[in-house]
């Protein structure tokens, strides 16, 4: 979610100098929920590309049968034909970890959800998480970050509530708001 309380602090119109109105910043909220659903099993898929790729003997692979096995078991879009060597633009390929693009979003869900939506900088939660999870950085694991952070081990219910966020009606404008 863009934070009208954040962006209003740097985006400005290049012409006229205003802050971004937030009306704006609330229709690219409602702009990035749609087909959350679909680049999420497009990325489960891609996920499981990389990791049956590097799942067995190299000499095994058959990337041709791997990209369509995947987009047919995880995602709702048609497999692209295997003529198409969509393998040949996955850069991801040089390593096995792709899976981690969609774990780093479960725990920046779980993460935003301490925060008061409504005022980013409120409360202590901003300090704890310069505190707990920033200056510490790479002295510790990555889950004792997270876990000193949230007070527990992630989980998935933030993202849950991410996936299933609704918005039922277009943001009205006000006038003068028009860009």
């Amino acid at each position: 979610m863009h934070s009208p309380q954040v962006l209003v602090s740097f985006a400005h119109d290049y012409k006229t100098g205003k802050p971004i109105p937030a009306d704006l910043v609330a229709r690219m909220n409602r702009a990035s929920a749609f087909g959350r659903a679909i680049d999420v099993t497009f990325q489960n898929a891609m996920s499981e590309v990389s990791y049956n790729v590097y799942n067995g003997r190299p000499e095994k692979v058959d990337l041709e049968a791997i990209f369509p096995d995947a987009f047919r078991r995880y995602s709702l879009l048609a497999p692209v034909p295997a003529d198409a060597h969509m393998y040949a633009n996955f850069i991801y390929l040089a390593g096995d970890r792709y899976y981690n693009y969609m774990w780093d979003l479960v725990i920046a869900e779980d993460f935003f959800q301490q925060f008061d939506e409504h005022n980013l900088f409120a409360g202590d939660t901003p300090t704890r998480y310069r505190r707990l999870v920033l200056e510490p950085g790479g002295s510790m694991s990555a889950s004792d970050l997270v876990k000193n952070f949230l007070g527990r081990p992630q989980n998935m219910t933030a993202f849950q509530k991410w996936m299933g966020e609704k918005f039922e009606s277009a943001p009205q404008s006000t006038p003068g708001s028009e860009h």
